[in-house]
């Protein structure tokens, strides 16, 4: 019946043919691998030849002095102790297990899938067009398909290794890998697709939200057509029902709660707020699908073992004057209180203020926005809340057609109950009269924000992407801002790969930015990512670089006891940011039974890890 439709007729012949070009480029370059080994070795037995005939005519005074190069000093034994502890990095440097071919080729297969988005009618409201149709994933660059090629010929040669042969080419692998350099404001993907099976990390998506503890980074909910083309197939929720855990020490995802182990996990889970505190994730608000059509006002607590407790989800019981049920709100949490401000039903927009009394689970509204009466900030959703502890700045946001500028920035005062203004200065750098730039970031929505205190206490907010209100206009930068001097620069050195929106930001209390998932827009297509970036807003203390280097170099910690690590020399604080010690498996061409696969995922067949 494709026949009868040629959008789809299409996709499946590109899907095929770039599936033979990819296999076609494989052979090809393992026959060229097999060339030049031959070849290689035959040039050392002639070389091998050569200098045993003409040993004796090569005398060290015949040389260019700055050619001569001085005999090798034997090296001093190492101490005993100091040998242990060489010894024990070395081990933990080198625990890595390789994964087999037939897993890399499922891997491509399977990102191939999770990129792919199907034309979807939204169903949007009148006055809410936000989620815009996408479309289909059909082209790719010959210089993925060649890396892909060249990836899966390294695979398959791993095949004809011994076990012994395969450790050792890791660890040539490991070092060989460019030396570590700590290198602040700086975007760098973080590159974990390879240590996970099919539905062992999360798929691509937008409207999600994220949120970070010092040792790992939480996802939850999110959107993606294709997922929910599938979910309503099987009858599941149309919106991601799932709280990710991502290691930042192993560079692992875990499935921390999804519906079929938190029965309370709610199904309003796009474009909520979320915050940590005390290591529990507390969320509220958001919208079910079709979007705006089902809206909460709920607040709800998930616990995760990550965190060193028991797994679950549980909704508060409040009372009071209940905000409205909406999205796209901020949440602060302010002493004992937890604030929201602004966010829209589908069809109204507010920038109310309302807090909830985590002492007594009482709601109250403390402030109702009358733009029209006084100088009250407008209605809004999707923008993003910055707290000084006196101020909750709001930034930028919008409607369904419209975004505010991020020039004068509204700033509710906690302790006047009442709002001020505040105007920024720009960044002359980047000012360019002519071309409009006035050295202010653009009006926008659907950004990401994350805040950090520098080491002088200044509160700085970064931001990142997000759109203007005519859906035309998409944005890449990271912006800085300065709450005390209130004072914009713009990140040169930072950018992202492509524009993006819909996606979500957390910082860890170290000073690392992460940006996770969301719409990435080019001029040909627009489709849903699940990338994950990291950028150091600051230099942070030594211990936390030392830390990173060593991650950097080692992501398997996990495999060894609390008591190996500290023996080798790691501190407690550290060794307690990694997951729990992880078994070694034996058999390595099957996945980790006690891991938990994504309802969402639709996996061909189950594939190994790397580790």
């Amino acid at each position: 019946m494709n026949i009868l439709k040629p959008a789809k007729l299409k996709c499946i012949v590109f899907y095929q043919l770039r599936h033979t070009w990819t296999f076609l480029l494989f052979v090809s370059d393992l026959l060229v691998k097999f060339y030049e080994r031959a070849l290689l070795s035959e040039r050392q037995e002639q070389l091998a030849h050569h200098n045993n005939n003409n040993n004796d005519l090569i005398m060290e005074q015949d040389m260019p002095e700055e050619e001569a190069q001085p005999q090798p000093q034997p090296q001093p034994q190492a101490q005993p102790d100091q040998a242990d502890i060489v010894a024990r990095f070395q081990a933990i440097q080198g625990a890595g297990e390789p994964m087999d071919a037939a897993s890399d080729l499922d891997e491509e297969e399977e990102e191939d899938d999770d990129d792919v988005d199907v034309d979807v009618d939204y169903g949007d409201t009148d006055s809410e067009s936000d989620f815009e149709e996408m479309f289909s994933d059909e082209t790719v660059s010959s210089s993925d398909e060649l890396d892909d090629g060249m990836e899966l010929s390294k695979s398959v040669l791993n095949v004809f290794l011994s076990p012994e042969q395969q450790q050792q080419q890791q660890s040539q692998l490991a070092s060989q890998r460019p030396a570590y350099a700590f290198q602040p404001l700086r975007l760098v993907k973080c590159q974990y697709r390879e240590k996970h099976v099919s539905g062992g990390f999360p798929l691509a998506r937008s409207g999600h939200r994220i949120i970070a503890s010092n040792s790992h980074l939480y996802s939850l909910g999110g959107y993606n057509p294709r997922s929910a083309l599938n979910a309503s197939r099987n009858g599941r929720c149309l919106l991601f029902q799932e709280l990710w855990s991502y290691n930042f020490a192993t560079r692992t995802w875990k499935l921390e709660l999804n519906a079929d182990n938190a029965s309370n996990m709610p199904v309003e889970l796009a474009s909520n707020a979320l915050t940590i505190h005390n290591n529990v994730l507390i969320s509220h608000g958001g919208t079910g699908y079709p979007f705006g059509e089902s809206c909460s006002n709920d607040c709800y607590v998930y616990r995760t073992a990550s965190a060193g407790a028991t797994p679950g989800v549980e909704r508060l019981k409040v009372k009071g004057d209940l905000p409205t049920a909406q999205y796209g709100p901020g949440i602060v949490i302010h002493k004992h209180f937890l604030y929201t401000i602004g966010g829209t039903t589908g069809f109204d927009y507010t920038c109310d203020v309302y807090r909830l009394d985590f002492r007594t689970g009482i709601w109250e509204n403390v402030y109702i926005s009358r733009p029209e009466m006084r100088d009250d900030p407008e209605g809004r959703y999707r923008h993003e809340v910055v707290y000084d502890g006196k101020h909750i700045f709001v930034l930028g946001g919008g409607t369904s057609h419209s975004v505010y500028d991020l020039q004068r920035i509204p700033a509710y005062n906690l302790e006047a109950n009442c709002w001020d203004y505040f105007d920024t200065y720009p960044d002359r750098r980047t000012a360019d009269m002519e071309d409009g730039n006035r050295g202010y970031p653009k009006p926008r929505k659907c950004f990401s924000c994350v805040q950090h205190q520098s080491s002088n206490g200044d509160i700085e907010a970064f931001i990142t992407g997000g759109l203007q209100g005519d859906f035309s206009t998409y944005f890449s930068d990271i912006w800085k801002l300065n709450l005390r001097t209130k004072k914009w620069f713009r990140i040169e050195t930072a950018t992202l790969p492509r524009p993006l929106y819909f996606h979500s930001a957390a910082h860890s209390d170290n000073g690392c930015m992460y940006v996770f998932g969301g719409i990435e827009y080019n001029v040909k297509e627009m489709r849903r990512r699940n990338d994950l970036y990291k950028m150091w807003m600051t230099v942070p203390k030594l211990s936390e670089m030392c830390w990173d280097a060593i991650t950097y170099y080692n992501d398997n910690l996990d495999l060894y006891d609390r008591k190996t690590l500290l023996e080798a020399g790691i501190p407690k604080r550290f060794a307690e940011r990694l997951p729990p010690q992880r078994r070694r498996r034996l058999d390595i061409n099957q996945p980790d039974p006690s891991m938990m696969i994504s309802l969402y995922s639709n996996p061909k067949r189950a594939r190994s890890t790397t580790q």
